[in-house]
C-alpha cells in the first residue's frame, strides 16, 4: 500500500476516536456510584413506590387535601431525585463515549464500504468485459452456423422445387390418438374445415404447405392421417 509506511506513518488518514482511558475509568465510577446508591437506598426507594401504587389503588389519596396532595407531589420529586441526578450523570457522560465510538465507526465502516465498492466495480468491469468478449466470440459462432444453414436451406430448397402433384397424395383418415386428445376446439375445427368438405380440399392444404417450402415435420392437417407417394414427406 502506497498509503502505508514501514514505519506504521499513516498519510492522509485520521480516526475521529478522541477517547481516553480516564474516560472510561469516570464512567465506571459513575457506574459505581448507580449500584451503591442502589445497594444502600433501593429497598427504601421500592417501599416507597410499593406504599404509593398501593394508596392509589385504594383511592386514599382522593379524601386528600390539595395542600397535603401538594406535599406529597413534593416528597416525590424528593426521593426520586438523588437516583435520576446520579443516573443522568452516568449517561451523560455514556452517550459522549457512544457518541465517539459511533463516528469511528461510521468512519471505518464508510472506508470499508468506499474501497469493497471501488474493487467490486472493477470486477464488474472485468466481468462485464469477459462476457463481451464472449457475447462477440459467440456471435460470430452463431453467425458462421447462421451461414452454414442458409447455405443448407438453399440446397434443400433447391431439392424441393419440384411440386408435389395432388395425385401423389393419399388421404389415410382420422387420427386415432388425436381424436381421443383433442380439445373441443380442434374438434371443431376438423369437423368444420375438413370432414364436411370434398378431400380434394385436405390435398390442396398439404400441396400448398408442401410447395411452400415448410418444415416437413408440419405438412399435413392436424387430426388426418396422409402418405405422400412420391419420396418422402
Amino acid at each position: 500500500m502506497e498509503d502505508l509506511k514501514l514505519n506504521n506513518e499513516v498519510k492522509n488518514i485520521t480516526y475521529p476516536f478522541y477517547l481516553k482511558g480516564n474516560n472510561f475509568k469516570e464512567l465506571s465510577l459513575k457506574a459505581l456510584k448507580i449500584k451503591k446508591w442502589i445497594d444502600e437506598n433501593g429497598q427504601e426507594l421500592a417501599e416507597f413506590i410499593y406504599r404509593q401504587q398501593a394508596w392509589l389503588i385504594n383511592g386514599e389519596y382522593k379524601s386528600q387535601s390539595l395542600k397535603d396532595l401538594k406535599l406529597v407531589v413534593s416528597k416525590i420529586d424528593y426521593i426520586f431525585r438523588e437516583p435520576l441526578e446520579i443516573i443522568k450523570s452516568f449517561k451523560d457522560e455514556l452517550n459522549f463515549i457512544r457518541k465517539d465510538i459511533l463516528n469511528l465507526e461510521n468512519n471505518i465502516k464508510n472506508n470499508h464500504d468506499s474501497l469493497k465498492n471501488s474493487v467490486i466495480n472493477i470486477q464488474f468491469q472485468k466481468q462485464n468485459k469477459i462476457i463481451e468478449t464472449h457475447k462477440k466470440e459467440q456471435f460470430l459462432e452463431i453467425k458462421s452456423i447462421a451461414k452454414q444453414e442458409q447455405e443448407l436451406k438453399i440446397i434443400t430448397s433447391n431439392f424441393r422445387k419440384e411440386k408435389l402433384l395432388i395425385k401423389d397424395i393419399e388421404v389415410i383418415g382420422i387420427n386415432d390418438d388425436f381424436l381421443q386428445n383433442a380439445d373441443k376446439l380442434e374438434l371443431i375445427n376438423l369437423i368444420k374445415n375438413y370432414l364436411t368438405v370434398d378431400e380434394q380440399i385436405v390435398k390442396n392444404e398439404i400441396k400448398d404447405q408442401w410447395d411452400s417450402n415448410k418444415d416437413i415435420n408440419l405438412i399435413g392437417v392436424k387430426g388426418i392421417n396422409f402418405k405422400i407417394n412420391k419420396g418422402e414427406k
